[in-house]
C-alpha cells in the first residue's frame, strides 16, 4: 500500500445522497459537484449514494459511512407525512429517492451517525422523525414577504436573497459566531411542523424554519439554504462543512481507539 492509499483511508467517509435525472427515456444518477467539492475541501472523502429502491443494497452502502449528507432536490411525497398532494406545484417527486433517503436518515438517527441535511435534506430529516411540510410556500403563505426561490431563476445559485435569525446557544450559532446571516434560497417547500425531538434554531423573516438541530444526538443539523453553493465565498458556509467533517473525523478516530 502506497502513501496515497494510507492518507485516503484516514479521511472520514461522508455519504452524499444522489439524485435521479430523467431525460426522455434515460434515467441518470446525478449529484452536483458543489457537494463533492465542499466535502473534499473540508477534509472528507465523498461517497455518492445512488437513490435505489433496494433496502439491502442501500444498507450495505450505509454501513460504509462515517457521516451522512442529505442533499437538495425535488419534493418529498406528502404521503410520507400522511397528507394528500395539496400544493399548486409539485417538483420532481422520485419514489426511489424518497424511500432510500428516509431509510438512510432513520438508520443514521438510530445509530447516532452524524447527519447534515441541506434543503430537501432538511425536509427529509424532519419527515423521517414525523414532522410535516408546507407543500408550496407561495400557496400556503401567500402573504409572505420572502421569495424562497429568489436564487433559483438566476445564473447564480449562490445569490444571497434574504436573512435568517439564529437562536443563541445552538450548534449553528457556535459554528457561525453570529445570530444573523444572509443566505441563498432555492426551495418552494419548507418545514411546517417540526418533528418531536428537533429544535428550530434559525428562521427566515416570515417564520419558515431555516435550520433544525437534534439535542438528543451528537451531530444532527440541517439547513434550508444551500451552503454548498456558498462555501468558496462565505466563511460561514465553509465553516459549516469544516465543523461537520472535523466532528465526523474525531468520532471516527475515537471509535478506532475504543476498538483497539
Amino acid at each position: 500500500m502506497d502513501q496515497l492509499d494510507i492518507k485516503l483511508k484516514e479521511k472520514p467517509v461522508i455519504g452524499i445522497s444522489g439524485d435521479i435525472l430523467i431525460d426522455g427515456i434515460t434515467r441518470r444518477h446525478t449529484l452536483r459537484d458543489s457537494y463533492v467539492s465542499a466535502i473534499l475541501a473540508a477534509g472528507g472523502a465523498p461517497f455518492i449514494i445512488p437513490a435505489v429502491q433496494d433496502e439491502a443494497a442501500t444498507y450495505a452502502l450505509y454501513r460504509c459511512l462515517d457521516g451522512l449528507l442529505l442533499t437538495g432536490g425535488g419534493d418529498v411525497d406528502p404521503s410520507y407525512y400522511n397528507e394528500p398532494v395539496t400544493g399548486t406545484e409539485t417538483d420532481g417527486i422520485q419514489p426511489a429517492r424518497d424511500s432510500s433517503e428516509l431509510l438512510l436518515a432513520r438508520w443514521a438517527l438510530a445509530d447516532n451517525l452524524p447527519v447534515l441535511g441541506i434543503c430537501r435534506g432538511h425536509q427529509v430529516l424532519n419527515v423521517a422523525l414525523g414532522g410535516t411540510l408546507y407543500q408550496d410556500i407561495p400557496s400556503d403563505m401567500p402573504e409572505s414577504p420572502v421569495d424562497h426561490r429568489g436564487s433559483t431563476y438566476t445564473e447564480d445559485r449562490g445569490l444571497l436573497t434574504h436573512s435568517i435569525s439564529i437562536a443563541p446557544g445552538c450548534k449553528l450559532s457556535a459554528i457561525f459566531g453570529t445570530d444573523e446571516l444572509q443566505v441563498n434560497s432555492l426551495h418552494h417547500q419548507g418545514v411546517k411542523q417540526a418533528a418531536e425531538g428537533l429544535r428550530v434554531v434559525a428562521t427566515s423573516p416570515d417564520g419558515i424554519a431555516e435550520a433544525l438541530e437534534s439535542p438528543a444526538h451528537d451531530w444532527v443539523l440541517s439547513v434550508q439554504w444551500h451552503p454548498e453553493e456558498l462555501w468558496r465565498k462565505q466563511n460561514e458556509a465553509a465553516s459549516l462543512f469544516k465543523a461537520f467533517v472535523e466532528f465526523v473525523a474525531q468520532r471516527k478516530e475515537l471509535q478506532k481507539r475504543v476498538t483497539v
